[in-house]
């Protein structure tokens, strides 16, 4: 959550006056040789995902999934942040079902916790998560998940969470 917090941060700061949104815009200035600040999140959180995900699972499989998992979730909260308390809503919904589960109750409580505490100045416009935020949220999320799953779940909330990104990203350079 720290790492993902941190490229989150880096972006709302170096990126502010980026007009580059979505996968596509950064991967082609990185193809250009433009190091955006999109892409060293992308980067970066690819990174700390991977390195989350080879820490909490055991086989080869299972670690590549939970990198996903986690990075796919930072990414999805990050695209639920344009309306006040829209991200921070989110997570405590999704996150909720985790706390059924003794594997990753402790997990899930605290992004719960940490957006619950959010949600009211994010509401009332005091506040906005930006990408420190709901990245951190995002990532919190995913290892919630990866700890209450199995691999059959892993491949399935991956697999959700790369057709939203792609949806987003697609309708994102339709608007343009």
């Amino acid at each position: 959550m720290l790492a993902a917090a941190a490229c989150g941060a880096y972006d709302d700061f170096a990126g502010a006056g980026d007009p580059r949104r979505g996968f596509r815009a950064h991967l082609g200035a990185l193809r250009q040789g433009d190091l955006t600040s999109g892409a060293v999140k992308l980067i970066g959180i690819g990174a700390a995902a991977c390195a989350a995900g080879a820490v909490v699972k055991e086989r080869p499989l299972d670690k590549a999934l939970a990198a996903v998992v986690i990075a796919g979730s930072a990414h999805l909260v990050n695209l639920l942040d344009v309306r006040p308390g829209r991200a921070a809503g989110a997570v405590l919904v999704l996150a909720a079902p985790g706390l059924a589960r003794r594997a990753s109750a402790p997990v899930a409580a605290a992004p719960m916790a940490a957006a619950a505490a959010l949600i009211a100045d994010d509401v009332a416009e005091r506040t906005m998560l930006g990408d420190t935020g709901a990245h951190a949220l995002g990532a919190g999320l995913g290892l919630a998940v990866v700890a209450g799953n199995g691999r059959t779940g892993l491949a399935l909330h991956a697999a959700a969470l790369v057709a939203a990104a792609l949806a987003m990203d697609a309708r994102n350079h339709l608007c343009e």
